[in-house]
């Protein structure tokens, strides 16, 4: 959405906040729309970032940059120049305080992650145009260009030296690959197939799919069908449906449920006996897939067990439950029922093994999972796997405590995709830029590690806070994406958890409903707290043993 798609109101109020005239019931107005309406976010960020450039050339201060910082921002690091911080117009007061909502969703802290910002928006929203589904028995050309379950597929060549390979078109389509192939993918509706084996199945929403072969263009017509070439000859047989086969720029030929072509080249399509060649079909897999899934699982819960006894956690759960059951255990060795977690609204449904394991879901506003966890510990590490559907909110939960008061953890994902984890330092103190909201803290945050083309994709998030050795560091599926210092100001030695959610943030201390809604937007089907800053090679052997389809 572009501004002059907006409409009026929304255009003055934008034009107003700008120029520092807009009043406190406009304000309130955009406020609640932004809330409302991503677009208008984007639009609104774009405007934002216009207007700091114009007052950077004018020469804005450093302490007009400072009194917008957000509440969950911290104090900017004295190592970094202030140039980096956006300027804005002076406003009234009431404006300034709630102005916090759009500079929430900038994500313009480049100091944060140590490279400049570049507006989601402006960036790629996607890597790639296809996943990996199934693999079965896989080798590759380039062992170090493997790929794995899960792994997007972008405009590349997709080498499989053998094995069996289900690629998942973000069009719809699936194509199931026996090696050895040599497959280009151009986008989410259209591939090459220079050498191999494939059976496309094309639902009705994917209908005109291309598939290329050697001098030949297969247009799909919502069908199933099954491609072979071998040294520039292809071999094309229709199982159900029909397609649409240009070959040598000749003119389109229809062809239909049980037609069968081989297509030299050097000659025009020649009529050719089905059944003659096999295709791969992932249905002859059925049995043996589920054979080495039950034994992955199975790998898994032996990990289970084994990351229980670890005499650091201080709680693990697993989201696994009896049918109804209102409770979910805490796992630790020895077992504490004290720090079972409640499930208010949150729903069972499948997890990273279907069928076999559960996670929840929380999807709903209220959805979250209640905790109470006394004591005081020396360092955390929070440690979860997710599958997040989207990021609609400035910020969203993962692990919060309740009153966020001196001691006590957040952990979330921004709107932007990146990990915020803090600590309460001193909430007798004010915070900079936010004295009458917040206690003294700061919050340290990763790059963007999360974008839509990720969306229901299961990953493993950990981040650690080591007062000992002053980092907070943040990791994705096993590998760290950032760390950072902890400076004297933000300091604090004693943590605390008390009462907390998992998924969400039971006591905001505001009501503005950008701020005070942060339910997660997806599922979570293993989470873990630990009274210990794991390093590197921990948190990744935790990720190896734990990951679905090793």
């Amino acid at each position: 959405m572009k501004f002059s798609d907006l409409g009026p109101d929304e255009k003055n109020w934008i034009d107003s906040y700008l120029d520092g005239t807009i009043d406190a019931k406009d304000f309130e107005s955009l406020q609640n729309r932004m809330a409302e309406s991503s677009e208008l976010r984007a639009v609104m960020r774009r405007c934002l970032s216009v207007d700091s450039g114009l007052a950077s050339e004018c020469g804005a201060n450093g302490e007009e940059a400072d009194a917008w910082l957000s509440l969950e921002n911290p104090t900017v690091p004295e190592v970094e120049s202030q140039s980096k911080i956006l300027s804005f117009p002076r406003l009234a007061p009431i404006a300034a305080a709630a102005a916090l909502a759009f500079f929430l969703g900038l994500g313009l802290m480049s100091w944060q992650s140590g490279s400049d910002w570049i507006p989601r928006e402006e960036s790629a929203s996607a890597q790639g145009f296809a996943v990996i589904g199934n693999l079965f028995d896989p080798t590759w050309k380039d062992p170090k260009a493997g790929k794995r379950e899960g792994d997007l597929l972008g405009a590349e060549v997709f080498h499989l030296a053998s094995g069996t390979a289900e690629i998942q078109f973000f069009s719809g389509a699936v194509m199931t690959v026996e090696g050895p192939a040599e497959i280009s993918v151009k986008s989410a509706w259209e591939a090459t197939c220079r050498e191999g084996a494939v059976r496309m199945k094309v639902p009705p929403a994917a209908r005109g799919f291309k598939l290329h072969a050697p001098s030949s263009e297969i247009i799909d017509l919502g069908t199933e069908f099954g491609l072979r070439v071998r040294d520039g000859v292809g071999h094309v047989e229709v199982f159900d449906g029909e397609i649409a086969v240009r070959h040598n720029e000749e003119e389109e030929q229809l062809m239909k449920k049980g037609a069968s072509f081989s297509l030299d080249p050097d000659g025009p399509p020649v009529a050719t006996t089905s059944g003659q060649l096999t295709f791969p079909d992932v249905k002859k897999f059925g049995s043996r897939v589920f054979d080495e899934v039950r034994s992955d699982f199975d790998r898994w819960k032996d990990h289970r067990d084994s990351l229980a006894k670890d005499e650091r956690l201080i709680a693990y759960y697993s989201f696994d439950r009896e049918q109804n059951q209102g409770l979910i255990p805490n796992l630790t060795v020895p077992r504490n029922p004290e720090f079972d977690g409640a499930v208010v609204l949150a729903e069972p449904v499948d997890g990273r093994w279907p069928g076999m394991k559960s996670a929840l879901e929380f999807r709903r506003p209220g959805s979250r999972v209640r905790v109470n966890i006394p004591g005081e510990f020396s360092a955390f590490t929070f440690s979860a796997w997710v599958r997040i559907d989207s990021l609609d909110r400035v910020y969203n939960a993962l692990f919060m405590g309740d009153g966020y008061e001196t001691g006590e953890p957040h952990w979330q994902i921004r709107e932007d995709g990146a990990l915020m984890l803090s600590v309460m330092v001193d909430d007798s103190k004010p915070n900079p830029g936010a004295p009458n909201d917040a206690g003294l803290h700061r919050v340290y945050f990763s790059p963007p590690v999360w974008e839509m083309a990720m969306a229901g994709k299961w990953i493993h998030l950990a981040s650690v806070f080591d007062p000992e050795a002053r980092v907070v560091s943040h990791y994705v599926n096993g590998k760290q994406v950032s760390t950072q210092e902890i400076i004297d100001k933000f300091l604090v030695k004693t943590l605390r958890i008390g009462n907390g959610e998992i998924g969400n943030w039971g006591q905001p201390f505001r009501e503005d409903p950008w701020f005070a809604i942060r339910h997660l937007n997806g599922r979570m089907d293993e989470f873990a707290i630990f009274q210990a800053a794991l390093g590197e090679a921990e948190i990744a052997a935790i990720f190896e043993g734990s990951r679905a389809g090793r």
